[in-house]
């Protein structure tokens, strides 16, 4: 996996009003935590936390202001949720000894037998999964071929090769899947349909208690 550098700067203040203004400065509040220890409240630039985000997957040497350097992942990050800009990063710290958990992205390749051949429609129900490796182990991405998917054929989590990783959870999870056409047209109506459900119900729930009032 790739490996970026991060400047950190000790955070001494805390509060609504000095982290709006560290937001307006291009600066983003986070927290530095590692094995149990007391977490240490930290700054880093928005640019270099985008810069880092847009990578697949990245172990960083953070570097603080005296010249201490950690390794370290982005455990957490918290988004605004009308504009999704940056709010707060949770940086954890490591040992690159010891074997951690982190979500790593699928990417599927090559065109299915049955879209190709039978005008089937393929469908990716994962595109990230879950693992424990140690971090030199961390892959980028983890590539799979569906070339040869034909109609009703789908691939697991047990087509991953995980020689220097344990994927966790469940290995017989779909992670793409070719079907009819006609078949995929109702999976997709019946989850916008179940999409749908929650806000009709909040809807009529939100006119009761006008009518309450």
């Amino acid at each position: 996996m790739s490996e970026m550098l991060l400047e950190l700067e000790k955070r001494e203040k805390t509060g609504t009003g000095y982290v709006k203004k560290l937001r307006r400065e291009g600066k983003i509040p986070g927290v530095f935590y590692f094995h149990g220890k007391e977490s240490i409240p930290v700054t880093v630039l928005r640019k270099s936390l985008q810069e880092i985000m847009g990578k697949e997957s990245s172990l960083i040497d953070a570097k603080f202001a005296n010249g201490d350097k950690r390794k370290c992942i982005v455990r957490n990050v918290q988004f605004d949720p009308i504009d999704h800009s940056i709010l707060h990063v949770d940086l954890m710290g490591i040992l690159m000894s010891e074997k951690i958990t982190v979500t790593v992205p699928i990417h599927i390749s090559g065109t299915p037998a049955g879209v190709k051949n039978e005008g089937g429609i393929l469908q990716q129900m994962m595109r990230e999964i879950e693992i424990e490796c140690l971090p030199n182990d961390i892959p980028e991405v983890i590539e799979l071929d569906v070339s040869e998917l034909n109609i009703g054929d789908s691939l697991h989590a047990t087509a991953i090769q995980a020689e220097k990783f344990k994927i966790i959870g469940d290995l017989d999870r779909t992670i793409a899947s070719v079907s009819a056409l006609r078949v995929a047209q109702e999976i997709i109506e019946e989850e916008e349909e179940e999409a749908e459900e929650p806000e009709v119900i909040g809807k009529e729930e939100k006119e009761e208690g006008e009518e309450e009032k």
